[in-house]
């Protein structure tokens, strides 16, 4: 067994019963912390399990189970994050991931490639999961190998969240529907 911290944020939940927090202790998530961030109510959670995708899963389905109103936004450490994030939760310097992403180093010449940018100042965002898993591969850190895999799984899991959150949107629907069909959709000329 292994231990996994993450936390859970969680919107729309009726807080003006007082019985919540006794309802979430009862429903197992006695292992969490409660806050709120943000406008969510967050769970703190320091899970013991065989996997990140057991420890995650079983979070939820405890949340869930508690009857408690709400949706489950996301989970966090968010996977993608800039290279200085990135740097601080794998205890290199920013500057040595730097270099590596800009082909600076013979080393860094298939590092990840960012994943999104954000405008005005250009930030690139890489994925935490990808970058560890190159490190690893390159033996230029001492990571955690439960560290890589929570990564790993908050990101699917995140990914899962915005799909089932999509699927009740007819707009989306009707998009994945164009997205996915075999015929080519029509386009008209000018």
């Amino acid at each position: 067994m292994t231990e996994f911290d993450f936390q859970i944020f969680w919107a729309g939940v009726d807080t003006s019963d007082e019985t919540f927090l006794d309802r979430l202790f009862e429903a197992g998530c006695d292992d969490a912390t409660v806050y709120f961030k943000d406008g969510y109510l967050c769970l703190d959670f320091s899970r013991e399990a065989v996997s990140a995708e057991s420890a995650v899963i079983s979070s939820i389905k405890d949340i869930e189970r508690s009857g408690i109103s709400g949706s489950i936004e996301r989970v966090e450490p968010e996977d993608l994050a800039s290279l200085s994030e990135i740097a601080n939760r794998v205890g290199v310097t920013r500057s040595a991931l730097q270099k590596y992403a800009r082909g600076v180093s013979k080393v860094g010449k298939d590092f990840p490639r960012p994943v999104q940018n954000i405008a005005a100042p250009r930030r690139e965002l890489f994925s935490t999961f990808e970058v560890m898993n190159w490190m690893l591969s390159k033996r230029r850190a001492e990571i955690q190998s439960h560290s890589v895999e929570l990564f790993g799984v908050i990101a699917k899991i995140n990914q899962a969240l915005v799909v089932t959150k999509a699927q009740i949107d007819d707009d989306v629907g009707r998009i994945i529907a164009k997205l996915s069909a075999r015929d080519p959709v029509e386009r008209k000329h000018a």
